[in-house]
């Protein structure tokens, strides 16, 4: 090959090179500029809210469209209980699935089982808001006494369910990581295989675990069909508080409910772009936390 041929071949493969890095640079920043804008454009609807209502937005007690009173506390109250009994739920059965799946399943059909679990994160939302409806509530109210079963117990059992996937297959993927090498040792000083799960595989894949957690809370606190179907949506806290037969409001549903009535640049209107700010900023901090126990629990395992 000629002088010039190698020249040109060399500059060829650079400017390839170049173009995939510039390529991929403005991908990369195009996701960034549009997730600003997006914040930009959310702060900007909801900003009359808040200038009118202040800081009591967020901590006042009533959101009454009739009397525009706008508080977003019973909403937020409303998505966290449910969020907070889907966990409790969810998480216990997630981790649980994922340690049977990763340690003790047998390989020939640890994959079907991955694939049936992984299933559920597919099924429309609005399947589950019929499931909830029709099956669950009645069932709910039957066994506590209640005159209608929508209430936040039937949201968290609901919400339980569609978090359970995204829980058990991240946590499936960190348990399995962790090096044979550490199991093996465990079980060469007299360790039962119980003892090395609880001693040895959990601890070293607790950031990851974590990490699956936080993504679990993430995708409920977003959920806004089902929630929507099971919750009751009485923008009211109960009494007492953590009273899960009582109906609640989330975030999701109030703006889901009403946004197609409001007016453009009402106060009606900017209260609910108001929500949405409140819920795209816990959604961005619960996604960030998610992320760095991710990347704890990679440099835990040696990644």
């Amino acid at each position: 090959m000629s002088y010039s041929k190698r020249g040109r071949t060399r500059f060829l493969r650079h400017f390839k090179d170049k173009l995939a890095e510039t390529l991929t640079l403005m991908c990369a920043s195009s996701s960034t500029i549009f997730l600003f804008l997006m914040l930009l454009f959310v702060a900007k609807e909801g900003m009359q809210a808040f200038f009118t209502f202040g800081i009591d937005f967020i901590t006042g007690p009533f959101w009454e469209t009739n009397s525009n009173l706008y508080g977003a506390l019973p909403l937020i109250y409303g998505s966290l209980i449910i969020v907070a009994g889907a966990l409790i739920v969810a998480v216990p059965l997630g981790v649980a699935t994922a340690i049977f799946i990763a340690e003790v399943l047998p390989f020939s059909i640890k994959d079907i089982v991955k694939s049936l679990i992984e299933l559920l994160a597919s099924v429309p939302s609005v399947i589950y808001g019929f499931i909830g409806m029709i099956f669950l509530a009645p069932r709910i109210a039957f066994l506590f006494g209640l005159s209608s079963g929508t209430v936040a117990l039937t949201a968290s059992l609901i919400l339980a369910i569609m978090a359970i996937p995204t829980i058990v297959s991240v946590s499936e993927e960190i348990i399995a990581a962790v090096p044979k090498e550490y199991k093996e040792a465990a079980l060469a000083l007299g360790a039962t295989k119980w003892q090395t799960i609880k001693d040895v595989v959990i601890p070293t894949a607790k950031s990851g675990v974590f990490a699956s957690i936080m993504l679990g809370f993430g995708r409920a606190i977003g959920e806004t069909v089902a929630v929507l179907m099971v919750a009751g949506n009485v923008a009211v806290i109960p009494k007492p508080p953590w009273n899960f037969l009582s109906p609640v409001y989330t975030l999701t549903a109030v703006v889901a409910m009403q946004m197609g009535e409001a007016a453009v640049g009402t106060l009606e209107y900017s209260a609910l772009f108001g929500l949405g700010l409140i819920l795209f900023i816990i959604t961005l901090l619960v996604n960030s936390l998610a992320d760095i126990f991710v990347k704890r629990g990679i440099k835990r395992l040696g990644g």
